[in-house]
C-alpha cells in the first residue's frame, strides 16, 4: 500500500502533463496544415477587393454610368513583411438624372441588411459625400460622391490586405 499512495500523487501530474503535450502537438499540426481562404498572392488580393468594387458600383440605377474606369497603385506592406498592399479605385461618371441620396439609402440599407457597417458623412459641402463601407473581411471601401462637379463622379476606392511575400509578390 505504500507504493500505491505515492503512485496516486505522481500519477495524476504526469498524466496532466503528458495531456498538455499531446494538446501542444495537436495544435502545432493543426496550424501548420490550416489553409486561409483569404488569397495572398497580388492577383489574389486585388481580386479579393474588385469583387466587392463590383458588387457596389451594380447597386448603381441600370444606365447610370456613362464612363468607368479602375486604377491601382502598389506600395510596400506597412508591417515591414516585404509583402505589397495594393490600393484600387474606380471612378464612374454619372449621368445628369443621378440622384445621390436616393442611391445613397438603397445601397445603406442593402450593405446594413447584410450585416456590414456603413457610414455617411460629408466631404468639404454638402454637394460631395462619402460612404465608408466595412464589410464581412474587414476590408474597407471609400465611396466618394461628386455632386457639384459636372459631370457628376462616384469614386470607389479601397486597399487591399497585404500579399505574402512566399507566396510570390506577382503571382495568381
Amino acid at each position: 500500500m505504500g507504493t500505491r499512495g505515492k503512485f496516486w500523487k505522481v500519477g495524476p501530474t504526469i498524466a496532466l502533463a503528458v495531456s498538455v503535450l499531446v494538446i501542444l502537438v495537436v495544435v502545432v499540426i493543426i496550424s501548420q496544415n490550416i489553409h486561409t481562404d483569404r488569397p495572398t498572392t497580388r492577383a489574389g488580393v486585388i481580386a479579393e477587393v474588385l469583387v466587392d468594387v463590383d458588387s457596389i458600383a451594380a447597386t448603381l440605377p441600370s444606365g447610370t454610368v456613362t464612363t468607368s474606369s479602375d486604377a491601382s497603385e502598389t506600395a510596400d506592406c506597412p508591417d515591414g513583411t516585404g509583402g505589397e498592399e495594393i490600393s484600387v479605385s474606380r471612378t464612374m461618371t454619372v449621368g445628369a438624372d443621378f440622384d445621390s441620396y436616393a442611391w445613397i439609402e438603397s445601397v445603406t440599407e442593402k450593405y446594413e441588411d447584410l450585416g456590414w457597417s456603413v457610414t455617411l458623412r460629408t466631404l468639404g459641402s454638402h454637394a460631395n459625400l462619402a460612404l465608408k463601407f466595412v464589410g464581412e473581411q474587414l476590408l474597407i471601401y471609400r465611396v466618394s460622391i461628386t455632386n457639384d462637379t459636372d459631370p457628376q463622379q462616384v469614386i470607389i476606392r479601397s486597399v487591399s490586405r497585404c500579399t505574402d511575400p512566399a507566396a510570390g509578390i506577382s503571382g495568381s
